[in-house]
């Protein structure tokens, strides 16, 4: 081989070289889509707030008519946290015709789980 074609074949492995860094450093930081993810799975985590008025009251569940005059049935546990007027309660001092605030998860099939119940 002369020095020509020796000089040649340095510069295109080198042009190769760097044209494949120029491809390939800008995607190393980028995310791929669908990499990385869970399957998809219902979770409890979705909360929602109803603002409305009690319409019945159970030891395990609150009946509202929501600002929507809609009813909506809401389950209480022993993790329900309970307030009136800023104070702990219980469910016994929630009565009917009361203003409430209910902030409850999602559950299988819609159902709703009071996570906190203030009665201001």
């Amino acid at each position: 081989m002369d020095k020509f074609t020796s000089q040649m074949m340095l510069t295109f492995c080198l042009g190769l070289v760097f044209a494949a860094n120029l491809m390939f450093t800008p995607a190393i930081g980028q995310k791929v889509k669908g990499a990385n993810r869970l399957p998809a799975v219902q979770t409890s985590d979705q909360k929602v707030t109803i603002n409305g008025k009690v319409k019945e009251v159970t030891a395990s569940a609150l009946t509202v008519i929501d600002d929507q005059k809609a009813e909506q049935s809401i389950g209480l546990d022993a993790k329900t946290k309970i307030t009136k007027a800023g104070k702990n309660a219980t469910i016994v001092d929630i009565k009917a015709d009361d203003a409430v605030v209910v902030v409850a998860s999602k559950g299988e099939g819609g159902a709703l789980t009071a996570v906190t119940v203030k009665v201001p």
